[in-house]
């Protein structure tokens, strides 16, 4: 058996004499066989090519010109690397074998693969089981997950963005699928959007942002003015509120650690995520803060913890505490340690100040991590406290809208009655301009209104 090595086989693509738009077909496929060799720990070879190609079918049912499209891309992989490669190289794959098609066959290999992504990264997995499951099969999908990842976006993002173009391939409706959008395409989308569904101008944003990663950052496209769209009506948008009542009654409706964790959001201001990612270490009993590490925009905060529950988080950890030394005797991995960590430190994952606040009470695998990643203990999923949060508004029997977002603008409104300087709400709540924190102003404008309603006027004179 041949194993091929073609660490620079990008560039060779970028300087090879063919239409810009096969180039980029063919790197978006070559991309896609590397990860799938990652995944199967297998080497680059054009028998473990012949699989990639077994598996697409099973797995996609293309029509043939995609699986034509497709096995192009690897042909032209397999032709050029014994030309393009570097001659230091330990395995090497003979010139007579390489003039030979990709064909489908049901042999494989399980070697390590040594190969790297174009963009001079190190290769790793980039599948996520959830998205796996919503997404289709498609070099393109595999393509913008891979560069979302190598620009460490966040994974509600890489799932938003990833819903938006499948959006957009079914508005399309076009036999060529992705290879369709364009600019004129997306701005068609964008303007339906806001004509024939009446999104919100926020909602149409998320849209375009999505739209313009996948066509610059993916399609490599060279994008000009994107002004000449319909835009989404920009309404004045009132945040909901819970009056001081009804946060009451909510309270005293929601049990248990579920109970700690509304107090804490409304006490603090904190996102759900934000909540949800507490560790231990960033909650500090003795001088009253509570510390938010990696926030919206990858930015630290602290703010004040009410006085109200340190009895009741010393309570609560006591009993974490009791998970995390059951964890270490199972021998169960540590937590998911951000960025780098787990390399720099790592034991650090098992130490009890990196600990959850909020652990799951399963074990589970990470979403981003690779099939066969270890189960580990994570933190609390949002929508489990979300569900929790939206029963108990219903049993208060509060008439609005309720998730748990609500306890944040609660948290700011009722500060800023309570005389809380407008600069200062502005760091607790972690917003990069002040003009998005103004918005509550106007909330406590309305609730502070004194005119007089002409129908009061009249029903008190009589």
């Amino acid at each position: 058996m041949t194993i091929l090595s073609f660490p620079k086989w990008s560039d060779a693509l970028e300087a090879a004499d063919l239409p810009l738009k096969e180039r980029d077909r063919h790197r978006v496929i070559i991309n896609w066989y590397l990860g799938y060799l990652k995944r199967e720990s297998s080497p680059v070879t054009k028998v473990s090519a012949r699989c990639f190609i077994e598996h697409l079918v099973e797995a996609r049912h293309p029509k043939q010109w995609q699986l034509r499209q497709w096995t192009d891309g690897l042909n032209w992989f397999f032709r050029e690397a014994p030309i393009r490669r570097n001659v230091s190289e330990v395995h090497s794959l003979e010139p007579k074998e390489t003039s030979a098609e990709v064909e489908m066959s049901s042999d494989a290999s399980n070697v390590p693969n040594e190969g790297g992504f174009g963009d001079g990264r190190q290769q790793y997995a980039h599948t996520l089981s959830e998205i796996q499951a919503k997404v289709p099969l498609d070099p393109w999908y595999e393509e913008t997950v891979r560069l979302m990842r190598v620009r460490q976006m966040a994974l509600r993002t890489e799932e938003s963005y990833l819903g938006w173009i499948r959006r957009m391939e079914r508005f399309l409706q076009h036999k060529d699928g992705l290879e369709a959008l364009d600019e004129a395409g997306l701005k068609r989308f964008l303007s339906y959007l806001a004509v024939e569904e009446g999104v919100a101008a926020g909602t149409q944003r998320q849209a375009l942002n999505a739209g313009v990663f996948f066509l610059r950052e993916v399609r490599k496209m060279e994008l000009g003015d994107f002004s000449d769209y319909v835009k989404a009506n920009p309404r004045k948008y009132y945040p909901v509120v819970y009056s001081k009542g009804e946060i009451s009654r909510l309270l005293a409706e929601v049990r248990g650690q579920w109970s700690l964790m509304a107090r804490l959001q409304y006490g603090c201001g904190l996102r759900i995520s934000e909540l949800c990612r507490l560790r231990v270490k960033d909650v500090d009993l003795e001088r009253g803060k509570l510390y938010i590490r990696a926030g919206k925009g990858d930015k630290d905060r602290c703010v004040p913890l009410p006085k109200c529950l340190k009895e009741a988080l010393v309570e609560h950890l006591q009993e974490v505490l009791k998970v995390h030394e059951a964890d270490r005797a199972a021998n169960v991995p540590g937590v998911f340690m951000p960025g780098a960590l787990d390399k720099k430190m790592p034991k650090a994952g098992r130490r009890w100040e990196w600990f959850w606040v909020f652990p799951m009470k399963s074990l589970s695998r990470d979403p981003r991590g690779e099939r066969d990643a270890p189960r580990r203990r994570h933190h609390i999923l949002p929508r489990a406290y979300q569900k929790e949060l939206s029963i108990a508004a219903v049993k208060a029997q509060i008439p609005k809208r309720s998730n748990s977002h609500v306890l944040r603008h609660s948290y700011a409104t009722h500060l800023l009655e309570n005389g809380t300087n407008i600069r200062t709400l502005q760091d607790f709540l972690g917003h990069a301009c002040v003009e998005t924190t103004m918005i509550y102003l106007h909330v406590m404008e309305d609730q502070q209104d004194l005119t007089v309603s002409p129908l009061d006027a009249l029903e008190g004179s009589s």
